[in-house]
């Protein structure tokens, strides 16, 4: 037939649409995986966790026999539930509590401490920087921080390994028996306040 091609001409057409194709679903699939890791961002909920731990009574923490587990790793809450500490104590004993600051977020956040006050027959010592067994003028005291809530600790992801830790002790200058003092300690997000843990410290005399 006159103007008719060979019969091998139109195979180059067929590569490159071939390849076209390909080329379109690669990029298909290029832009798919893109949208769908944007719609995946990191975790950037704030997420302060505190944990608690009795080191003792008495200087040295060597009154109370060990082990004294951590509570609270990895649970959030606000009452304190499964991350309380109790412990009974005479009056003119002295008890030293151990706290940890941990951010479980995957971003660095600013967490704000606000602690209790203490009262006559439950006399806050100090609230030292460090895991302390004996008083020690060296660390940092957040003593009146701790006692006001404002008391703040910027703290890179845990994954980082990096937390803050705490010495709260406290004496029972009473002659009172069976008295008990509740101590909520919170911690919260300062980039948003709603956002919080607490830990709870409780001492009744004997």
């Amino acid at each position: 037939m006159i103007g008719a091609r060979p019969a091998g001409s139109t195979a180059p057409l067929r590569r490159a649409w071939t390849l076209v194709m390909v080329l379109a679903v690669l990029a298909s699939a290029i832009a798919h995986g893109t949208a769908s890791s944007a719609a995946e961002p990191k975790q950037v909920t704030p997420r302060p966790d505190i944990w608690i731990k009795l080191c003792g009574l008495s200087t040295g923490c060597t009154i109370d026999p060990l082990p004294h587990p951590w509570l609270g790793d990895d649970v959030y809450n606000v009452s304190g539930f499964r991350q309380k500490i109790a412990v009974r104590m005479e009056d003119g004993e002295d008890v030293r509590f151990w706290i940890t600051l941990q951010n479980d977020a995957e971003v660095e956040d600013t967490f704000v401490v606000r602690g209790c006050r203490g009262n006559a027959r439950f006399v806050i010592i100090a609230v030292k920087v460090g895991l302390l067994k004996r008083p020690d003028w060296r660390p940092d005291d957040v003593t009146q921080g701790f006692k006001d809530g404002t008391a703040t600790f910027t703290l890179p992801p845990a994954s980082e390994g990096k937390r803050v830790h705490l010495t709260l002790a406290f004496i029972a200058p009473t002659t009172a028996e069976g008295v008990t003092y509740r101590c909520p300690i919170r911690i919260s997000s300062q980039s948003d306040p709603a956002v919080s843990d607490t830990i709870v410290a409780i001492m009744t005399t004997y």
